[in-house]
């Protein structure tokens, strides 16, 4: 039988790129995001790669309390088993946490965070009782260290691939995988919604800017990670080595040695 993915955020960046290798794999894509216009040329993209393939793009503000229980509601309605859930929409903030609009963190943590915690319980049960089924949830290599002037973000990536990490032990004894994928800076608008006005902003914005992929690369190696049951992942060597020097280093070696860059970028 053919298989179903839904992909939250799914209409841009990474999450669209990750769309294109499930269609090229023939599966049924549901995608959950907040703009039409995008979940309307994603459609057809896809339809242009795979005429006969299955889509539904819909349109719902994912950062709302009660998105993810909305979502399990319309997959009900439409008698949508899921085999994959990507869990793929976030945002980040850059600057001094203490000059952070509350409202705009509070989005930021329920999509990150709340929004993931929830469908992970809500569709994982489903998978659960049936013995099977795919998870994978986008981390950062932010998550892997403090960081200030983005510090919200790494840590609610953190929290990511802490969750993932037990929800995989969880889920393994009933045929359900977890993977917890984690990239690094990557050429999408990402950058541009993380940015604020603070000064702060565009020295932490200038250090994560150093090295940046593209999303294509990006969801060429989530999905073959995804594919291959792999726990944890990063994509290629580069990033590997990164995040294995990161994770040596003391926390507040860490904290100190990307604020020192960060305050060095604003001048430089």
């Amino acid at each position: 039988m053919t298989k179903t993915v839904l992909i939250t955020g799914g209409a841009g960046g990474i999450g669209r790129e990750l769309c294109k290798h499930f269609n090229n794999d023939g599966y049924n894509i549901v995608v959950f995001s907040l703009l039409q216009e995008e979940l309307d040329d994603l459609g057809n993209d896809l339809k242009a790669q795979r005429r006969d393939m299955i889509y539904h793009g819909v349109q719902m503000d994912l950062s709302q309390p009660d998105a993810a229980e909305r979502i399990v509601e319309w997959l009900a309605r439409e008698n949508i088993e899921l085999d994959v859930l990507v869990n793929n929409v976030g945002f980040g903030m850059m600057g001094e946490h203490v000059e952070q609009d509350s409202q705009k963190l509070e989005r930021m943590l329920t999509l990150n965070n709340i929004l993931l915690s929830k469908l992970c319980m809500l569709v994982g049960v489903r998978m659960k009782a049936r013995g099977e089924g795919k998870i994978m949830n986008i981390g950062s290599l932010a998550g892997l260290c403090p960081m200030p002037f983005f510090a919200a973000y790494s840590a609610s990536k953190a929290f990511v691939i802490n969750f993932s990490a037990s929800l995989q032990e969880e889920l393994k004894p009933y045929g359900v995988q977890v993977t917890c994928f984690c990239p690094s800076t990557t050429k999408t608008a990402f950058l541009d919604t993380a940015q604020s006005q603070h000064q702060s902003s565009s020295g932490i914005t200038k250090f994560v800017s150093a090295q940046i992929a593209t999303p294509q690369d990006v969801a060429r190696a989530g999905y073959a990670a995804l594919n291959k049951g792999k726990r944890y992942a990063l994509p290629g060597l580069s990033i590997t080595l990164q995040s294995i020097w990161i994770r040596m280093m003391p926390l507040r070696a860490m904290a100190n040695f990307v604020y020192r860059k960060s305050v060095k970028a604003v001048n430089s």
